[in-house]
């Protein structure tokens, strides 16, 4: 087990690099506390985009929609109009051959998982009315009902909690079963970070600390190449 404590996503995700690196590729169970993971800045998505240094791989805005569509969100102040519209987009999405066997995105399983309950609604409305803190704010990210086993292409993260503290202010807790450091932790740290803002400014609450738990840290590229993208 390793521990990441860090001021922003960007140091937290490179100190999480420079631990992988020096295990040869891979770590169990390492812990990255990010005190102010909604600290944003506009250039890291070319900077520190994978799709820089490997053509095929994933460009990092894309990483980051899947939990977090940030410009929609731009778009949209009101939250119902918000969650109709990426919906619409979504559904539209998944008409195209090549979406169809994807296990959808984390934000439709925030909004509707399985059509079902917006537990990100549900939880921005509990923190709104609720009278005192609380830790039972959770959200459910697989399901054994929908996502049978299966040895590739399953949700990496399958859970959350949001950690009401004292003083009103948020936490969010991540849970990933795998994550890929060169495709994916910078993303998800920034569109984690950028979730954890939006229920906190509209539940009226302050964010707090993001804290993701990554059962199996690796990298899909080298470790070179890795090195290279986070520039340690």
């Amino acid at each position: 087990m390793a521990d990441v404590h860090e001021p922003n996503c960007l140091s937290a995700w490179q100190e999480g690099v420079k631990l992988i690196r020096a295990n040869h590729g891979e770590l169990f169970n390492l812990v990255t506390t990010i005190e102010d993971p909604s600290a944003f800045n506009q250039q890291w998505l070319k900077t520190y985009s994978p799709s820089s240094v490997v053509l095929e791989a994933d460009r990092l805005s894309d990483v980051v929609h899947t939990v977090f569509p940030m410009k929609l969100r731009a778009r949209y102040v009101a939250r119902p109009d918000f969650y109709a519209e990426y919906t619409r987009i979504n559904q539209r999405a998944m008409k195209w051959p090549r979406n169809r066997t994807r296990w959808g995105t984390y934000f439709q399983r925030l909004i509707a998982y399985d059509n079902r309950e917006n537990q990100l609604e549900t939880a921005i409305q509990k923190l709104k009315t609720w009278q005192r803190y609380t830790t039972a704010l959770v959200f459910h990210l697989s399901c054994p009902l929908v996502d049978k086993p299966r040895i590739m292409g399953g949700p990496c993260w399958h859970f959350g909690e949001i950690v009401w503290k004292k003083g009103d202010v948020l936490d969010l807790v991540a849970v990933y079963r795998n994550h890929d450091f060169f495709n994916k932790a910078f993303g998800n740290f920034v569109a984690l970070g950028q979730l954890l803002h939006f229920i906190a400014t509209e539940a009226n609450k302050t964010p707090g600390k993001l804290i993701c738990h990554s059962v199996h840290a690796y990298t899909e590229g080298s470790l070179q190449t890795l090195s290279k993208l986070a520039q340690v």
